[in-house]
């Protein structure tokens, strides 16, 4: 029924409608809270538009607020339809309703997406994607994948967790986890690969003039500080202009796949839905 007022108000239909059978029901079951013109505001839709408080007076400014706005919206309606020319007023109405019509259609097709599309991409989907289009993934920068540790320098384990880093077997992976609280910081998952510029973010003792020092694969490296010792092992990495490892991009791999399968099924979609129509008679076209 609210939105029923406020349509009234928009399309200039007489004020008598406003005090229906209707209304006066929903006046005593809903009260109302403010009036802007012919339009009023019920205590429903204050509650359901505005959000718990934690306090009395936070609520009474949030609700006052509120209404003032609302207000305000309410008669600078009213006076757009007092004062723009009909041209204009059917220039918005043909944008409200051709929004309206969007925001269905939209809607429905997301419903339908969610309904009838496999969200999973399978690793072969993946991997063909990723071959087709290597060409797509060349890198802009130097791609490092490593593992380290850092530790207080007093660290009595120094030794012990600098074998198996390096080696890093699945027994010495459970081992390095058990002591994971001894730790300052440290990266232990063998598929991460990171970019020149958040490595150094991540290593202090990396910078731009000693970074080639450390780029070297399958090579341990050992540096420490004031405060630190940081035992680093680098794995891999990947050039400037190289395509990017498959296992770095997946994820975003993923989401193309999908939004093609997304787009190609709209696609099919609004194709059938058309077909569907014509055959049922519910669309025919007048020549």
């Amino acid at each position: 029924m609210r939105n029923h007022y406020l349509l009234s108000s928009m399309l200039l239909i007489p004020l008598f409608l406003f005090f229906s059978c209707d209304q006066i029901y929903n006046v005593k079951q809903d009260p109302i809270v403010a009036r802007a013109g012919n339009t009023f505001l019920y205590s429903s839709q204050l509650t359901k538009n505005l959000p718990i408080f934690s306090s009395d007076t936070d609520s009474v400014i949030q609700t006052e607020n509120y209404i003032n706005n609302w207000a305000r919206k309410q008669l600078l309606i009213d006076q757009a339809l007092i004062n723009l020319n009909f041209e204009d007023q059917e220039r918005l109405e043909e944008l409200v309703r051709s929004y309206r019509s969007d925001l269905w259609s939209r809607t429905y097709k997301e419903f339908v997406v969610k309904s009838n599309i496999d969200t999973i991409i399978s690793k072969e989907e993946t991997e063909a994607y990723y071959i087709k289009n290597k060409n797509n993934f060349k890198l802009n920068e130097v791609m490092v994948n490593f593992r380290f540790i850092a530790l207080p320098t007093e660290n009595i384990d120094l030794l012990e967790i600098k074998d198996k880093l390096i080696r890093f077997q699945e027994k010495d992976k459970r081992f390095l986890d058990s002591l994971s609280f001894q730790f300052n910081s440290y990266q232990l998952n063998d598929t991460f690969w990171i970019k020149k510029r958040g490595m150094i973010k991540t290593l202090p003792f990396l910078k731009e003039k000693n970074f080639e020092k450390y780029l070297k694969k399958s090579q341990f490296f050992l540096v420490e500080d004031a405060f630190e010792v940081y035992l680093l092992f680098v794995n891999d990495f990947v050039l400037r202009d190289e395509v990017a490892p498959l296992v770095s991009i997946e994820n975003t791999i993923r989401k193309i796949v999908f939004n093609k399968r997304k787009l190609d099924f709209i696609k099919q979609f609004d194709k059938e839905i058309l077909q569907d129509a014509i055959q049922t008679k519910k669309f025919e076209l007048y020549r």
